[in-house]
């Protein structure tokens, strides 16, 4: 005949420790997710088209950056006339000099808010975001800009073109 086994208790597992670590962890997790910087360049759609109710005899001023590789030229109207041309110092493109075109070009034009970009294929994403913060930012000591604007108003601003829209090709 057989022994007679006894039954031994199966010993219930202590899972707090475990729980515990689980909670340290995810405590550090979320710590250190409040470090983590997001940046974020604000940009709008392209128009396709606006329609205004009043009939507006004044042309828009439809300012277009045009950036190549080597050059960024200035084009302000519908026909695209080209304002001014700047040549690439080096690697970089010479952002003061663009910065004091657009200055110019927002002393005439006070109420303009928009700016289209339109970089080539092999512009690098880098110069693109510096041009970007070069079009909206005015230089400290220019700051703020003081014009009349075209309804005859006196129009302070501390910000060169804010609106900033990618031209696409279709």
């Amino acid at each position: 005949m057989r022994p007679i086994r006894k039954k031994k208790p199966i010993p219930k597992l202590n899972l707090i420790p475990i729980l515990d670590a689980v909670f340290i962890f995810i405590f550090f997790l979320l710590m250190s997710a409040q470090f983590l910087e997001i940046y974020e360049i604000g940009s709008d759609a392209p128009a396709i088209s606006i329609i205004d109710s009043e009939k507006n005899d004044e042309k828009p001023l439809n300012l277009t950056l045009k950036i190549t590789s080597s050059t960024i030229v200035i084009k302000t109207g519908v026909e695209g006339q080209t304002s001014s041309t700047i040549s690439k110092i080096g690697q970089e493109y010479n952002l003061e000099k663009l910065k004091k075109a657009l200055t110019k070009i927002k002393l005439e034009n006070i109420d303009e808010r928009s700016i289209i970009l339109s970089p080539t294929k092999n512009v690098k994403y880098k110069q693109i975001v510096k041009i970007m913060d070069a079009v909206t930012r005015i230089e400290k000591s220019l700051a703020p800009l003081v014009a009349k604007s075209k309804k005859g108003k006196t129009v302070t601003t501390t910000t060169l073109f804010d609106q900033i829209i990618f031209e696409t090709i279709i």
